[in-house]
């Protein structure tokens, strides 16, 4: 397990708002991470919170409704890297940065500022499998016992991406070798509907891939398959809610936010 050792402040655009916001990571004993909105001074365990996934990202919802927008490549840093306890994390502006658009330049902040100890998080193991899905069964995320490691199996199909898959067991050498700088991409054709709706507000080239009948990445895509890979980076982060790892075999078709957060709030229910 990987502890931090130094306060880690960032701040970039949000996402969605187009606000400046301000991401602070700093070290205090704590069994589970902790979440805490600065604006209203709240925190809780990463656990305890409501979740929602349908507004293109997922939002950590407090008791009395107020929230903190799109921690999933945060969580995803901080977990993938084996970051599980002793950790609060501060968001100032009511929704974590965009920064890169991955889990790259946070990664790699908290590999500078974090070492390794000899503690052991045990991972939970399912007991019975779990199936969420769409009405019509077109889009699933089921996740199956398996008593030795989290491996994940992934199926994307895109207009102008095509059918994309990736296998994954998540380490956190693998981690950052394969997921930590997938980046978040959106469709040329729905930028302004989504502006219009004071969501991608903040989005650009810099911390996102425009899909259509051209891909537009900076510096190109850093893989063929950048796009299966950043939906299993989503997966990460939306697992993280659980408050431990699993060892699980997950199998995901076409899935999303919304369905990775059902998901992860079943497994909660069974432990």
């Amino acid at each position: 397990m990987r502890l931090l050792n130094n306060k880690i402040t960032l701040k970039n655009l949000g996402l969605h708002s187009g606000k400046e916001c301000v991401l602070e990571l700093e070290p205090v004993k704590s069994d589970f991470i902790i979440l805490r909105s600065a604006d209203d001074n709240q925190e809780l365990p990463i656990n305890r919170f409501k979740l929602n996934g349908t507004q293109r990202g997922s939002d950590y919802i407090f008791d009395d409704g107020s929230k903190i927008r799109t921690c999933e490549h945060v969580l995803a840093a901080v977990t993938g890297c084996g970051i599980w306890k002793d950790l609060k994390i501060t968001v100032h502006g009511g929704e974590m940065p965009s920064l890169d658009g991955c889990a790259d330049i946070l990664s790699q902040a908290i590999l500078n500022n974090s070492t390794n100890n000899d503690e052991k998080i045990i991972p939970l193991n399912l007991k019975t499998p779990v199936i969420i899905s769409t009405d019509d069964k077109k889009r699933f995320v089921a996740a199956f016992p398996d008593d030795k490691e989290l491996f994940i199996n992934y199926s994307v199909e895109y207009e102008y991406i095509g059918a994309q898959i990736f296998d994954y067991t998540a380490t956190p050498d693998n981690f950052l070798k394969d997921l930590s700088r997938a980046r978040t991409f959106a469709y040329e054709r729905d930028i302004n509907y989504l502006k219009s709706h004071g969501l991608a507000m903040g989005g650009s080239l810099e911390n996102a891939i425009v899909v259509g009948e051209k891909i537009q990445a900076k510096d190109g895509l850093r893989w063929d398959n950048e796009f299966v890979r950043h939906k299993i980076l989503d997966l990460t982060g939306d697992l993280a809610s659980i408050g431990r790892p699993i060892n699980a075999h997950i199998f995901a078709l076409r899935a999303g936010h919304e369905l990775h957060l059902k998901l992860a709030e079943k497994i909660k229910e069974m432990f």
